[in-house]
């Protein structure tokens, strides 16, 4: 298998069929698309949602917090409690990991979430440091939304730009390489996109405007793969058109120097929307209001196998990534 996430094939015919007892209290499990499960408990829902960060070394702490609460927010839910595994390589000094957690207290304080516990340890079993964390939300019974609420004809919605995440790591750890052909301001705009990588505005925003039917946060493969997601757990296909994807300019110039496609590159920060086509100007209206942009870029269309892409007047098949495009630029931006 290549560097990222397990290919949907593979999650369906191993991760899937193992995954122990029945519990009438989980309303969602495990499923394509999904980024989050929900369970119930009593007259409340539980969100909950596991992810890791290993691809960024210096914001480690910062996106561990806003990746996992994204997850929760796609439900339209704020995040509240966080736990954290640290797993750090042999020699790691205690002032690296006090850098790490600042950045954890920090981000968790901005977004009013609480650090609830977790674990540390020092391995010699890898070379960086890898954080899990697992998010906690709450919310009433049937006051969300899922992945797989898409309906045909709806209008597809995105927040913000295309590869927020990924272009923040990219300028970050890759500033001594890009910085010989890119110029500093540029690299110097591509690291502040780390502030925009939170979407938990965008969904709660989204959501309470009552035409939301489904949203998905594009992490891994950007957002060529989250859009394919978000129609996994949907059963539907879409239609999208490549001259309303917005790509900001340090992630065009950034992507185009390194070689990669910006629509396969970590998206966090930006968050996909699908939303009842009437209503779209009303939601795409109640996010400006909030400071958040948001494009219609797209439509949902009721063939799951229809998944095609508007380019220069012609409408082609749009690939699943196979890897998030991520991988292949830092190993060109990094010492091996």
């Amino acid at each position: 298998m290549l560097p990222g996430k397990v290919p949907p094939d593979i999650l369906k015919k191993i991760v899937f069929s193992h995954l122990g007892v029945l519990d009438p209290s989980v309303l969602l499990g495990p499923r394509l698309g999904e980024d989050a499960s929900l369970i119930q408990i009593g007259d409340k829902v539980i969100v909950v949602s596991t992810d890791p960060i290993t691809g960024s070394v210096e914001d480690i702490g910062w996106l561990v917090v806003h990746v996992n609460a994204n997850d929760i927010a796609t439900f339209g839910v704020a995040p509240r409690w966080l736990l954290v595994s640290i797993m750090l390589p042999s020699g790691y000094k205690p002032l690296e990991l006090a850098k790490i957690m600042k950045q954890i207290d920090e981000a968790s304080r901005e977004l009013g979430i609480a650090v609830v516990g977790g674990h540390s340890e020092v391995t010699e079993r890898i070379d960086q440091p890898i954080i899990v964390g697992f998010m906690m939300g709450a919310t009433e019974k049937d006051n969300y939304v899922t992945a797989s609420g898409a309906r045909t004809g709806d209008a597809i919605l995105l927040t913000k730009t295309v590869a927020i995440e990924g272009t923040a790591i990219l300028a970050t750890d890759g500033y001594a390489t890009l910085s010989k052909s890119i110029s500093v301001d540029v690299i110097r705009k591509g690291r502040k996109l780390r502030e925009q990588i939170s979407v938990v505005k965008d969904g709660v925003v989204a959501f309470a405007t009552g035409h939301v039917h489904a949203m998905h946060d594009p992490t891994e493969g950007g957002l060529a793969g989250g859009i394919h997601e978000l129609c996994d757990a949907s059963h539907v296909g879409f239609e999208i058109r490549s001259d309303d994807i917005p790509i900001g300019s340090p992630t065009k110039r950034i992507c185009e120097t390194l070689e990669i496609n910006p629509l396969e590159l970590i998206s966090s920060g930006s968050m996909i929307v699908s939303c009842a086509a009437e209503n779209a100007n009303e939601v795409i209206r109640a996010l400006e209001s909030e400071g958040i942009a948001a494009t219609r870029i797209g439509t949902i269309v009721s063939d799951p196998d229809h998944r095609k892409i508007l380019i220069s007047g012609s409408l082609v098949d749009m690939p699943r990534p196979k890897s998030d495009a991520l991988w292949t630029a830092l190993k060109k931006v990094t010492p091996s």
